[in-house]
């Protein structure tokens, strides 16, 4: 029996998925319930948000610029990158090019995300 990824390792594998459009392999990675910004969210919730991500950024690159891992939490800052052609959390698309900093906290149990928290730039 193989032992579970660790907080950075799943983090890595979501994002890793989610950059190539597979969504399947990502929400492998997730509880089936869990907790984004204190909010309960189910597996598909999670697509919901990705999808509309990529449907208001045209390009969207996410690169994660360093990770530290305490126990089951990994904190992560990171760098969003695209051209904003959509809705993107409620922003009306300008059509220019942005870079946004962010970071997140993520809490991973048994090979799964169960937590997410995170702060970032606006647009």
């Amino acid at each position: 029996m193989t032992e579970p990824l660790g907080p950075a390792e799943v983090v890595e594998a979501i994002n890793g998925a989610r950059r190539v459009g597979d969504f399947d392999a990502a929400l492998a990675y997730i509880a089936v319930e869990s907790l984004d910004q204190g909010e309960r969210v189910t597996r598909e919730d999670w697509r919901r948000k990705w999808e509309a991500m990529r449907s208001g950024v045209e390009g969207l690159e996410i690169t994660t610029e360093g990770s530290v891992v305490s126990g089951d939490w990994v904190a992560n800052r990171y760098t969003v990158r695209g051209a904003h052609t959509g809705d993107f959390f409620g922003q009306a698309p300008t059509g220019r090019d942005f870079a946004i900093t962010g970071m997140d906290m993520v809490r991973v149990r048994d090979g799964q995300l169960v937590e997410h928290w995170m702060v970032a730039e606006g647009l």
